[in-house]
C-alpha cells in the first residue's frame, strides 16, 4: 500500500515546505513500519489541502490511500472529522469513502503542549513552562487564538532561538515531540497515531 498525507501547512515556499515534510516524517516515523511506502505533501493552506487531497483521492489507483491532515479550528462535537470539516468548511467528502481525514485539534501548536519537556528543552535557557495554557492531558480544549500568543509569550526570554515563530520552530518541534504523549493528551492525535502504527 502506498500512503501520500496531504498536510495543512508549509507556506509557499520550498524552504519551509521542505521543513514542514522533514518535521512531520519525524513524528511519523516514531509510529510507523520502516518498511511502509509514506509520502508528504506540504500543501500550505487549508483550503488547498483539501482540493490537492480530493483530487489525488478521486484519481487515485488500487492500493494506493489519501490522507488529509488538517487543523479543527474550533472544537470538535461532531462525531468525525468529515462531519466536522464538512459542517465548518462546506468540504465535499463524496466518493472518498476509503481514504482518510484526521484533525490537529484545534491547531498544530496544540500537539506541542502534550510534549512540555520537549518544549523544554527545545527552548533552552529562560522558557516560561508555567504561562502555557490548558492541560498537557487536554490540549483539545485549548482555544486556537491561545494557541500561538501563549506560545510566543512563554519562548520569549529564551536565549537561543527567541520566540516562537510557526515556520523557523514549529516543523521542528513537530519532529522532536512525543506522539505518545500527544496521543494520550488529544483523541484525534491518537486516532492518526493508530492508523500509523496499522500502516
Amino acid at each position: 500500500m502506498s500512503t501520500t498525507i496531504f498536510f495543512e501547512g508549509g507556506g509557499t515556499t520550498e524552504a519551509t515546505q521542505s521543513k514542514c515534510r522533514e518535521g512531520l516524517s519525524q513524528y511519523c516515523a516514531k509510529l510507523r513500519p520502516r518498511e511502509s511506502r509514506l509520502k508528504i505533501v506540504a500543501a500550505g493552506g487549508r483550503e488547498r489541502a483539501f482540493d490537492k487531497f480530493r483530487i489525488a483521492a478521486l484519481n487515485s489507483r488500487e492500493g494506493e490511500v489519501s490522507v488529509l491532515l488538517v487543523d479543527s479550528e474550533s472544537p470538535v462535537t461532531a462525531t468525525t472529522p468529515i462531519e466536522h470539516l464538512h459542517a465548518r468548511d462546506g468540504w465535499n467528502f463524496t466518493g472518498l469513502l476509503n481514504h482518510r481525514v484526521f484533525l490537529m485539534a484545534q491547531a498544530m501548536e496544540a500537539w506541542f503542549l502534550a510534549d512540555r519537556a520537549a518544549l523544554a528543552a527545545f527552548y533552552d535557557g529562560g522558557f516560561l513552562a508555567n504561562s502555557l495554557p490548558g492541560s498537557p492531558t487536554n490540549i483539545e480544549a485549548v482555544p486556537k487564538n491561545d494557541l500561538e500568543p501563549k506560545l510566543i509569550h512563554a519562548t520569549r526570554p529564551a536565549k537561543t532561538k527567541g520566540e516562537y515563530h510557526k515556520t523557523k520552530h514549529g516543523f521542528e518541534l513537530l519532529g522532536k515531540i512525543d506522539p505518545a504523549k500527544v496521543g494520550d493528551a488529544s483523541p484525534h492525535a491518537k486516532q492518526f497515531n493508530e492508523f500509523l502504527r496499522g500502516l
